[in-house]
């Protein structure tokens, strides 16, 4: 009991002095994530409650040293969606006579909606505010390329005006898949000695209603204000990563038997991550087989 307790509250610790150490630095984006890898060691070997009770412990740390706003923003942003990945992969499912590990994938799922609320209630937020969040995302833009502003000011005011919708989907995949990539290395660091097998993203079912998502933000973004326009664009986007997860689960099996598979998806996922738009492609991969496989479940 007492080293349970001692390692928790080390793991915790190490959350809030990561989280604190890569803020400090100004390390960016991708070493954000850093300080999930001990919530994520801890949830997996130990159990959710563990992942739990050190997130509350960083959250209290960080909020003691660098103020209540950045206890919330590790909690909401990091802490939270760590903890409930470590909870939900180790709940068993019962599909008929079998138990099954919740899929990786349906997961990533309740994560992608999760943040898209949160996306929701900051346009709800910023929908009385002068501009909207659409003047909310072009003045971001603009200060983020203030340097570049006097010889690219043509374009950097298009990019404001007619892709700052895409500032939404984008952080959400990359948080997305920034989570579940230092989930995956948290288990690896277990060494076997994690409470679930494997961390892979196999083939998963996604609901049904997804689809009634995708068309209410499809018309919102055709038919509503500017400001909801924006939003259902940005979170008709971000709705595609449970169906990225698909495609790639759809392409890993589809590949299996081929000689140079390992080359192929090395090719594959280097055009994802040097470009975006491949990304949509194997997303319309994922959800072009839930539609087929609803179709055929129809007949």
């Amino acid at each position: 009991m007492t080293k349970s307790l001692i390692d928790t509250l080390t793991a915790g610790v190490l959350t809030a002095v990561l989280f604190l150490s890569v803020f400090g630095m100004g390390l960016g984006f991708l070493f954000m994530f850093l300080p999930t890898l001990p919530l994520f060691y801890t949830g997996f070997g130990r159990g959710p409650k563990s992942a739990l009770d050190a997130m509350l412990a960083a959250a209290v740390l960080i909020g003691a040293i660098a103020g209540v706003p950045a206890g919330v923003f590790f909690l909401l942003l990091l802490g939270l969606p760590a903890w409930y990945i470590s909870r939900e992969s180790l709940r068993l499912r019962v599909e008929g006579a079998r138990r099954k590990w919740m899929p990786v994938g349906m997961i990533i799922t309740h994560l992608t909606l999760y943040a898209c609320a949160l996306v929701g209630l900051m346009g709800l937020f910023y929908a009385f505010q002068p501009g909207g969040v659409a003047g909310l995302l072009s003045q971001n833009i603009h200060e983020a390329f203030a340097d570049l502003e006097d010889d690219y000011g043509d374009i950097l005011d298009m990019l404001a005006s007619q892709w700052s919708f895409l500032v939404f989907p984008v952080t959400i995949w990359l948080w997305g898949l920034a989570l579940y990539a230092h989930g995956w290395v948290a288990h690896r660091l277990l060494r076997g000695k994690a409470l679930r097998p494997d961390f892979a993203v196999g083939r998963f079912s996604i609901p049904g209603w997804m689809l009634w998502l995708l068309a209410i933000c499809g018309l919102a973004s055709l038919i509503g204000s500017p400001s909801m326009s924006l939003v259902g664009k940005s979170t008709l986007i971000s709705l595609m990563l449970p169906y990225f997860f698909s495609g790639t689960a759809l392409m890993h099996d589809a590949s299996r038997s081929w000689p140079n598979r390992r080359f192929f998806l090395f090719f594959i996922y280097f055009v994802i991550f040097a470009q975006f738009w491949p990304a949509l492609a194997l997303s319309g991969v994922g959800l072009w087989h839930q539609i087929k496989c609803l179709s055929a479940a129809e007949k």
